[in-house]
C-alpha cells in the first residue's frame, strides 16, 4: 500500500501495518463494534486509523494503520482537529429539534423553493416562535455579555474569550449562520484577528456527528455495504463544515485514495426553516426602511445556491463540468469526480493532498486563483461562487486545488461584457460611460437620471483613480459607494451578489498574505488582454469609443492597455516600463522583450482588431501626410518661382489634421516620446541655415480639426517617421516569432498599401462628384508662423 498524506495542517502518514504484525480482535481490550464496524486503536496512538467492516461481530482479524505525525511548521494544527472532533454535536444538540419536526417534508424538496416552505412552516407557528426564541436567546446572550464587558472595562481582557462563544453558537444555530460567518471569515481587512482566527475554524472545523451514523448514511444511499465499496476508511472525519463532513477512504476495486463526503443528518430542515425566517425579516426591513433593492431576491438567490450545494449529485455534476472547462489551466487543479459512487447525500471524489491557500505565504497562487476567477466569470460564465480558504489548497507540487463545487454561479454573456465595459470606464474615469454600465448590469433603471449619477460617480471614484490602478482597492470601492447606491436606489440584482462575494473573498486571502494587495490591479491585466483579444462585438465597440474621442485616435489609452495586459505576462513586469520611457532607461535585452511580445500580440490572431485599427491609422495618416507635403511642396514653389504660377487648390482637408494628429501619436509612441496628447509639446526641428540646426520646442494644439498645418509642423512630422529607423534593428525580433505571426509580418506592407491605394481610390472618386460648396483650404501661409 502506497503512503497517504494527509494535510490537517501537517503531515499524517499512515503505513499499512498488515506484514509487521496482526490484532485479533478478540486480544485487544480497546476495540469496539458500533454499528457492525469495528474500530481499532490497539496501541492508542495518535492520529488517524482505518475502519474494516468485520465479518462477523465477534473476532476477525484487522488491518490495522497507525498514523505518525512528520515536522510541520503548525504542530498545532492536529491538536486543534483532535479537540474538536472531541467535542459533542452541538449543532444536532441544540437544533436537532427542526430536523425531527419537518424533516421528512423538507427533505423531499429537491430544490430551494419559497413558497412551499412558507407553506411547511406555517403550519407549525411553535416550532417558528422556538427557533427565533432560540436565535434571539442565542444571539442576544452573546451581546449581552459583550455590552456587559464595554461596562466593567474588561473588554480587551474577554475579547478572544468572547471571539470563541461566538463561534460556538454560531455552530449551534446551524448552517445557515455558518455559512454567513464563512463568507465574513477571510476579509483581515474587516474582522479582529482574534474574531478571524476563530470564524476560520468555521470552514471545515466544525465537531462533526458520528462517524456511526455516517457510515450508516453511506449504506443507506448508495445501496452498497460499506465493505464492498471501500477497503478502508477513517474511523474519524478528516474535516467537517456546516453542511457536512469527509472521510479518507480507499476504493475496493482499485485502491485509489478518495474523499467521501457525507451530508450532516437534518441540515436541510434547518436551512430551509431559517431562510423562511431571514426571508420574512427582508421583506419587513424593505418596507420599513424603504429600501429600493430586492433583498428577497438576494436570498432567493442564496437560498438556490445553497440547497443546489446540499445536492451532491448536482456537485458532482459542477466538479465534471469544472474540471473539464479549467482544469487545463496552468498552475490549476481539479479533483476527479466519481460520479457513479455519488447519491443526494454522498459524495466521491479525488484525494487531493496539500495546505489551505490562507495557511501558506504563496501570493502566486492567489494571483492563479484570481486569474482563474476572472476566466470563470467574465469569460467562460459559469464560477466557483465559495472560494473561501477552506475550498483552496495548495498542492504539493504548487499547484491550486480547488474543492467543493456545490455552490456555483453563472452569468450570461452581456453581463460578462458588461462588468468588463465598467472596469474600463472606471480605470479610464468615463463616469457618464460608466453610469450607463450600471444600467446595462442591472443596478440601475433605464429611467435613472444619468446626469446627477454621473456627478456623483465623479465625487466617489476621482479621488480613488487617481492614485492608479494598482492602487485602487476593491473593498475601499464597494465602501464608498454604498451612500451613492442608496441615494439613487441601487438595485442589487441576484447575481450580482454572488460576484461580489466571489471577488471579496479573493481579495480577502490575498490580504492575509500582503496588506497591501488589490484585486483590481491584479484584475486588470486580465480584463486589459480580454478587451484587446476579445472578438465579441459588444466589446470591440467597446475598445473603439475607448480609443476615439470626436474622430481622435487617443494612443495613450491603447498604450496603457497593452502595457497593462502584458504586466503578468512578462518574466519582469517592470520591463514594461520601457513602453513608457524609452529613453534608454531600459537595457536592449529588456527592450527587445517588449518588442518581441508587442510584435507576438500585434502580428498573431488575437491581436487581429487591434492591428486593424493600426493599420486604418497609418494609412490614413499617411495619406494626409503626403497630401499635406504636396501642398506645401506646392506652395514652397510657388513663392520661390521667378514668375506668377497659378494656385493650385489644396488637397488638405479639414479631416487631414485628425489624422495627422494620429499619426503623430503613432510616430510619437514608437520614437519613444512623450504621450500626453492633448497638447503635445513636440521637438520641432526648423532649418534657419544649411549648417545650423536650431531646435525649438512649441506647444502644437493638433486637436483642433479646424485649425491649419504649417510648414514646420508637416516637417516635424516626417522628422518623426524618419526617427523610426533607429529602431528597424529591433525588428530582428521578427525571426523568433511565431510562425503565423512572421507570415503575417511579411504581409504587412502589401496589406497597408493595399489601404493607402484605396483611400486615393475613394478620393479621387469623391473629388470627380461636382459639389455646392467651394473646398476651403487648410494650410496657411508661411509669414502667419
Amino acid at each position: 500500500m502506497a503512503t497517504i498524506q494527509v494535510m490537517l495542517g501537517s503531515n499524517v502518514v499512515l503505513y499499512d501495518l498488515k506484514r509487521r504484525f496482526e490484532v485479533i480482535a478478540k486480544k485487544s481490550n480497546v476495540g469496539k463494534i458500533v454499528g457492525g464496524h469495528k474500530l481499532v486503536n490497539p496501541l492508542q496512538r495518535p492520529g488517524a486509523v482505518v475502519i474494516k467492516r468485520s465479518r462477523k461481530a465477534s473476532s476477525i482479524d484487522v488491518v490495522c494503520a497507525v498514523a505518525t505525525t512528520t515536522p510541520s511548521a503548525e504542530p498545532s494544527a492536529v491538536d486543534t482537529w483532535e479537540t474538536t472532533v472531541s467535542q459533542p454535536d452541538t449543532f444536532s444538540q441544540y437544533s436537532g429539534y427542526i430536523a425531527d419536526a419537518a424533516v421528512e417534508e423538507t427533505d423531499a424538496l429537491n430544490a430551494y423553493n419559497a413558497d412551499k416552505f412558507a407553506t411547511v412552516f406555517k403550519k407549525r407557528p411553535f416550532l417558528l416562535a422556538r427557533r427565533l426564541v432560540q436565535i434571539a436567546g442565542t444571539l442576544g446572550g452573546w451581546a449581552a455579555l459583550r455590552s456587559f464587558d464595554s461596562l466593567m472595562g474588561r473588554s480587551d481582557t474577554n475579547f478572544k474569550k468572547r471571539a470563541g462563544q461566538l463561534r460556538a453558537a454560531l455552530v449551534q444555530l446551524g448552517p445557515a449562520f455558518v455559512k454567513i460567518a464563512q463568507a465574513v471569515s477571510s476579509r483581515p481587512d474587516v474582522i479582529a484577528p482574534e474574531y478571524l482566527a476563530e470564524l476560520e475554524l468555521l470552514q471545515d472545523r466544525i465537531a462533526p456527528f458520528s462517524t456511526e451514523l455516517a457510515l450508516n448514511i453511506i449504506e443507506q444511499e448508495l445501496g452498497v455495504p460499506v465493505e464492498h465499496l471501500f477497503s478502508e476508511i477513517s474511523p474519524q472525519p478528516v474535516a467537517a463544515a456546516s453542511l457536512g463532513q469527509v472521510y479518507q477512504a480507499r476504493l475496493r476495486p482499485s485502491g485509489e485514495a478518495v474523499a467521501v463526503k457525507v451530508q450532516r443528518p437534518g441540515v436541510r430542515a434547518a436551512m430551509a426553516l431559517d431562510l423562511f425566517i431571514l426571508r420574512k425579516m427582508v421583506d419587513y426591513a424593505r418596507v420599513f426602511l424603504r429600501l429600493n433593492t430586492d433583498l428577497a431576491g438576494v436570498v432567493d438567490e442564496w437560498g438556490l445556491s445553497v440547497f443546489r450545494e446540499m445536492d451532491y449529485q448536482a456537485e458532482a455534476r459542477n466538479g465534471v463540468r469544472f474540471r473539464k472547462m479549467f482544469g487545463t489551466l496552468p498552475d490549476v487543479f481539479i479533483p476527479e469526480m466519481f460520479t457513479e459512487l455519488t447519491s443526494r447525500r454522498v459524495l466521491v471524489m479525488q484525494w487531493v493532498e496539500g495546505q489551505r491557500l490562507s495557511e501558506v505565504n504563496d501570493l502566486r497562487l492567489v494571483e492563479v486563483g484570481v486569474n482563474c476567477s476572472l476566466t470563470q466569470l467574465l469569460d467562460s460564465g459559469f464560477y466557483h461562487a465559495d472560494p473561501h480558504p477552506g475550498n483552496l489548497m495548495r498542492t504539493p507540487d504548487g499547484k491550486l486545488a480547488y474543492l467543493d463545487f456545490g455552490m456555483m454561479g453563472e452569468m450570461k454573456e452581456n453581463l460578462r461584457d458588461g462588468l468588463i465595459e465598467a472596469s474600463l470606464h472606471l480605470v479610464n474615469r468615463e463616469f457618464d460611460e460608466l453610469a450607463s454600465d450600471f444600467v446595462t448590469l442591472g443596478l440601475l433603471p433605464p429611467t435613472a437620471e444619468m446626469g446627477a449619477l454621473s456627478q456623483a460617480l465623479t465625487g466617489v471614484f476621482q479621488e480613488a483613480i487617481s492614485k492608479g490602478v494598482r492602487n485602487i482597492s476593491f473593498g475601499d470601492l464597494s465602501g464608498k459607494l454604498g451612500v451613492t447606491m442608496y441615494q439613487f436606489k441601487f438595485r442589487i440584482p441576484s447575481y450580482f451578489s454572488l460576484v461580489i462575494r466571489s471577488l471579496t473573498v479573493l481579495e480577502g486571502i490575498a490580504l492575509s498574505t500582503d496588506p497591501n494587495y488589490k484585486v483590481l490591479s491584479s484584475s486588470y491585466p486580465w480584463i486589459a488582454r480580454k478587451v484587446l483579444t476579445d472578438k465579441s462585438p459588444q466589446l470591440q465597440s467597446t475598445l473603439r469609443s475607448l480609443l476615439y474621442k470626436d474622430g481622435s485616435f487617443r494612443i495613450d489609452r491603447l498604450e496603457s492597455l497593452m502595457t497593462e495586459a502584458m504586466r503578468s505576462q512578462m518574466e519582469n513586469p517592470e520591463d514594461l516600463e520601457g513602453l513608457q520611457e524609452r529613453k534608454g532607461s531600459t537595457s536592449e535585452g529588456d527592450a527587445r522583450n517588449v518588442v518581441k511580445q508587442i510584435l507576438t500580440f500585434a502580428l498573431t490572431e488575437q491581436g487581429d482588431f487591434v492591428r486593424d485599427l493600426l493599420l486604418d491609422e497609418l494609412a490614413k495618416g499617411l495619406d494626409a501626410l503626403n497630401r499635406a507635403a504636396f501642398d506645401m511642396a506646392a506652395k514652397e514653389l510657388r513663392s520661390r518661382a521667378p514668375f506668377a504660377l497659378p494656385a493650385l487648390a489644396p488637397l488638405t482637408e479639414g479631416e487631414d489634421v485628425k489624422h495627422l494628429h494620429n499619426l503623430q501619436q503613432l510616430t510619437s509612441l514608437l520614437s519613444g516620446s512623450s504621450t500626453n496628447f492633448t497638447n503635445t509639446a513636440v521637438m520641432q526641428v526648423s532649418s534657419t541655415s544649411k549648417s545650423d540646426m536650431v531646435v525649438r520646442t512649441e506647444v502644437l494644439n493638433l486637436t483642433d480639426t479646424e485649425g491649419s498645418l504649417t510648414w514646420d509642423e508637416v516637417s516635424v512630422l516626417l522628422q518623426r517617421m524618419s526617427s523610426l529607423f533607429q529602431y528597424t534593428p529591433m525588428l530582428s525580433v521578427v525571426p523568433e516569432l511565431p510562425f503565423s505571426a512572421q507570415q503575417q509580418a511579411v504581409l504587412l506592407p502589401a496589406e497597408l498599401a493595399t489601404r493607402l491605394a484605396s483611400r486615393f481610390l475613394a478620393r479621387s472618386i469623391r473629388g470627380s462628384i461636382p459639389k455646392t460648396t467651394s473646398r476651403f483650404s487648410t494650410v496657411k501661409d508661411n509669414s502667419d508662423i
